[in-house]
């Protein structure tokens, strides 16, 4: 495409300098995968490598400087990353013009609200694709996720491999990072939700209101911005932040609740270590489902996804056949089933809210003791770890504080601050991970709970700067199957 093409009427301040008949063949803000005839994108922390861009053949750059080295073409903006949203989208074809857009933010309950979403819209026939923290998937391929939001590039690059091969709807999860660095810049939304807002990710905004401001720019900037004809707004009215995402009155807005009257809410509910029966009051329609996800927080999940399917006027009975057909989510409550009258589950939880959620839930449907093993990520977040030591040893029956991802931190730091938070004795230390699941397994007796939280999903284990294969969930069939539980 050639750059004036490209370029041509686009709302966002910039300068030229140079050639504006280059054709462009790719765009880019990582220096590595540049070839002749790039454009690319100096963004904070790649300012380094503009040589390296040059040396690979890129034949422009997008700068808020002047560059020295002989680019043909310099593109001078305040904002790079916003421009590389825009000119990625029409690089690619503005590929979420011409698809259903449904864009999830929140603290918890993105993931399990993309997967109940997906399953619905399969029910009614549609072929849907998603974008979130475990997976990229669509039409039979499934890429696994670096980022919970791709880069804008790679983001508009895969919406427009998505439309090609027949993907109507898109549901995707718009983390905070995201937002803030605009990766979701030239996106054109239907549909957003939000789940909720607690302490996390504190290590990159600063301070709570940073985080939920970013959080914010999907309601208020995106989709306020989008293009679309009919566009709705999925909110959890529990939340004490809620009205700080209302968006603009001229956008359709629905509410869900636990405990409130709403657009979907609950009237009636029971729950236990089989799953949830939930009676709904769904757009003044009532129905039951059974979900077999756990939890009565995942209630929330349940409702903002029946909101969905109301929006795209797909029928109740589908919407409720669609919640009921899915029987998991990876690393979010999931059971590992067993021979011993155990209950073993496998959570994401990584943040104070979703461990006190967590353990809460067990600890109401649990017959016998409830043991938990976690730890919290290095270089991250420092404020939480004494919180969440605090929660866990208050409310499980025992505590193991493990190592989980410690990166360039040292472990035994980590593991201290976990213990600053913790008045009791009802804990033990075992810093290595898969010594600490052994013990929780071995701790069980029939009917008692064993949650292992933090990483879920997650494969791998980060220590220092090397990456090890390492799943709670194999590790856990691995020693039920050598212990014959």
């Amino acid at each position: 495409m050639r750059l004036k093409e490209l370029i041509k009427d686009i709302d966002i301040p910039f300068q030229i300098i140079g050639d504006l008949n280059l054709d462009i063949t790719g765009l880019t803000k990582d220096s590595r995968i540049v070839k002749k005839g790039f454009l690319f994108f100096s963004t904070g922390g790649s300012i380094s490598f503009i040589k390296d861009a040059f040396n690979n053949g890129a034949v422009g750059i997008v700068s808020d400087k002047k560059s020295d080295y002989g680019f043909l073409c310099q593109i001078l903006t305040e904002n790079p990353h916003k421009l590389l949203g825009k000119l990625s989208a029409r690089f690619y074809g503005c590929p979420s013009e011409k698809l259903h857009i449904t864009g999830i933010t929140g603290t918890n309950g993105k993931t399990t609200s993309t997967y109940l979403i997906e399953s619905i819209l399969k029910e009614n026939g549609n072929s849907p694709g998603i974008i979130g923290t475990i997976t990229y998937r669509y039409k039979g391929n499934v890429i696994k996720a670096e980022n919970t939001t791709p880069g804008a590039e790679d983001l508009q690059k895969l919406l427009m491999e998505m439309h090609l091969s027949g993907v109507d709807h898109v549901v995707m999860e718009v983390s905070s990072h995201g937002l803030d660095q605009k990766r979701v810049e030239g996106i054109e939304f239907d549909v957003a939700i939000f789940t909720n807002i607690t302490h996390d990710h504190l290590d990159y905004h600063k301070d709570f209101v940073h985080y939920k401001d970013a959080k914010k720019l999907l309601f208020h900037y995106y989709l306020k911005e989008s293009k679309k004809t009919f566009k709705h707004a999925i909110l959890n009215l529990d939340d004490p932040h809620v009205y700080e995402f209302v968006p603009d009155s001229l956008i359709k807005t629905l509410f869900y609740s636990l405990n409130k009257n709403a657009d979907a809410h609950i009237i009636e509910y029971t729950e236990n270590l089989d799953g949830l029966d939930l009676y709904i009051n769904l757009n003044n329609e009532k129905i039951r489902i059974h979900s077999r996800l756990i939890s009565y927080f995942n209630a929330y999940n349940v409702l903002a996804s029946c909101l969905f399917g109301i929006t795209e006027k797909i029928p109740v009975e589908t919407i409720k056949r669609g919640i009921e057909k899915l029987e998991s989510v990876p690393g979010r409550m999931e059971r590992i089933k067993n021979k011993k009258g155990c209950y073993v589950f496998v959570d994401y939880a990584h943040t104070p809210d979703a461990l006190s959620k967590a353990i809460g839930m067990l600890k109401r449907v649990k017959k016998g003791k409830l043991i938990v093993v976690f730890g919290c990520g290095g270089n991250r977040d420092v404020s939480k770890r004494p919180l969440m030591g605090k929660i866990s040893t208050t409310l499980a029956d025992f505590t193991i504080i493990t190592s989980d991802n410690p990166r360039r931190e040292d472990p035994k730091k980590i593991i201290e601050d976990i213990i600053g938070g913790i008045t009791g004795n009802n804990y033990k230390v075992i810093e290595n991970r898969r010594d600490a699941i052994y013990e929780g397994i071995k701790m069980l007796q029939k009917e008692d709970c064993l949650l292992i939280a933090g990483k879920g999903h997650e494969d791998y284990q980060i220590i220092g700067d090397e990456v090890f294969h390492f799943s709670d969930k194999e590790v856990v069939e691995e020693i039920l199957d050598v212990d014959g539980r």
